[in-house]
């Protein structure tokens, strides 16, 4: 499904005419976020914009070579920050239409939401923004605003090329998803030809595990527990444990992901537990087992094969409540 001529044209408004932008993603900014954010922020820095990038969640170690030559990414601090969002003419949110996904940046945004362009492929949840680009069915936000900016006839420069590519390439578990389209790999054979190194990059974020993360992946493997007949893995990242091996600011999504590769689970999740208590859970699937419709009973959401919820719950109330739908989902 491509984008409709409308919706670049929106695009093309919310940029044209305006001099000042921040872009800004969801909390805990993945591959598919931060290759989105710098596509975004490079093709208006071309066009002679002033942007900055603001984020709630720093950049992880993995993805740091994303914002390479690019303007910085800054954390958000609200003493210095929320004047800064108020002033600028537009603000682009990428990858995240769902304000609870915006961790402490949530209140300042929602301020100014009337002024807020969102480029998600999500499904929509409460999305209060003055326009939207979204398309549930993209593989990645990263496709869309490739789509957008290749629209526009602009030539992308290498670090976009390989921003794009590494936000189509995570979010399909490169490639191997369902969700990758015949229009992704279309994305990812211009972006080949236009010099992007896919080995290279492979290696850069899969192939540089920290030793806190591998502590932390044995720590979810020791305690993996099945369930629902045996079509649903789980595991339990503890506080306590994620703060003893130093793991806080590790990205664990490739330890569920992993975990679907035990031979007859259907279903994996993930909880884990942030240090202000709030419980995160990741959820994977395989095939038309839909986890988004899961998370949704929960406030989360995501796609049919990967979702996640956040919590204010208790730690045990939610394994409790979100494996009670696990298995009423794989029973059917």
């Amino acid at each position: 499904m491509q984008l409709t001529p409308e919706q670049h044209d929106r695009f093309a408004a919310n940029c044209d005419g305006h001099e000042s932008f921040v872009v800004t993603t969801h909390m805990k900014p993945d591959g598919d976020a931060l290759g989105s954010q710098i596509a975004v922020a490079r093709y208006l820095v071309s066009q002679g914009k002033t942007v900055r990038l603001i984020n709630g969640d720093p950049t992880p170690d993995l993805l740091a070579f994303v914002t390479h030559d690019s303007p910085p990414i800054e954390v958000y601090d609200s003493r210095h920050h929320d004047d800064v969002i108020r002033d600028v003419d537009r603000v682009i949110l990428v990858d995240n239409s769902a304000p609870d996904r915006l961790g402490s940046m949530e209140p300042v945004l929602l301020s100014v939401a009337a002024k807020t362009l969102c480029i998600d492929h999500h499904p929509t949840r409460e999305a209060p923004w003055a326009d939207n680009i979204l398309q549930v069915g993209a593989s990645a936000t990263a496709v869309l605003v490739w789509d957008l900016l290749r629209n526009r006839g602009w030539e992308p420069d290498a670090r976009t090329c390989d921003a794009v590519f590494v936000g189509l390439a995570t979010d399909t578990g490169f490639f191997r998803f369902n969700s990758a389209s015949a229009h992704a790999h279309r994305v990812a054979a211009e972006l080949l030809d236009r010099g992007v190194h896919n080995g290279t990059i492979y290696r850069r974020i899969y192939e540089r595990t920290s030793e806190a993360f591998t502590r932390l992946l044995g720590h979810a493997l020791v305690g993996l527990q099945i369930d629902g007949g045996g079509r649903i893995a789980f595991v339990e990242l503890r506080r306590d444990k994620i703060a003893e091996v130093g793991a806080e600011n590790e990205d664990t999504g490739e330890i569920v992901t992993s975990l679907l590769a035990i031979d007859g689970v259907d279903v994996v999740l993930m909880f884990r537990e942030f240090p202000d208590a709030r419980v995160k859970v990741s959820l994977r699937s395989k095939g038309k087992l839909d986890v988004h419709g899961l998370a949704s009973c929960f406030g989360g959401g995501g796609h049919r094969n990967a979702s996640g919820i956040v919590s204010t719950e208790p730690f045990e109330a939610v394994v409790e409540n979100v494996l009670k739908k696990a298995r009423e989902l794989v029973a059917g």
